[in-house]
């Protein structure tokens, strides 16, 4: 009899498991991403994870502008906005001079929901002229 309970109890949990198994799609936001390997978006359940967009500039400030800009458009295509994003990696080729471009990054949130974020200063990026590459986890409602 407990045999019997415990593959009742087995078969049941493995079933919950495999009806809550998360949905995964994969977003292609450019040709190129078949060509190295990897997706602009992957998207799970109701949360999605946009890999990094790299950004050159003549200066920090343009490159900043351009990853948001860039970001607003992808959360857009996806029916989000930046109040949904809870996680932000941003890795950067000069820390002093995204500092100093804080104000421009901050403009970008609505009503100050800044998210968790993380920055690192790399000696390059995959492209040698980007300056500012930007990762971000959202939340979906």
């Amino acid at each position: 009899m407990r045999t019997i309970l415990l593959f009742v109890l087995l078969i049941t949990s493995l079933t919950a498991v495999a009806e809550n198994k998360p949905t995964i799609q994969r977003h292609h936001l450019g040709d190129w991403e078949k060509e190295i390997g990897y997706s602009g978006v992957a998207e799970v359940n109701n949360q999605l994870f946009i890999s990094g967009i790299a950004c050159a500039g003549k200066t920090m400030e343009e490159a900043v502008k351009s990853c948001y800009t860039r970001a607003q458009e992808i959360l857009k295509k996806f029916n989000a906005t930046s109040d949904q994003i809870i996680k932000e990696t941003v890795y950067t080729t000069d820390i002093e001079a995204l500092i100093k471009a804080i104000p421009t990054r901050k403009s970008f949130f609505n009503q100050r929901q800044y998210p968790a974020a993380t920055w690192v200063q790399i000696s390059r990026l995959y492209s040698p002229g980007d300056l500012l590459e930007v990762e971000l986890i959202v939340q979906r409602k």
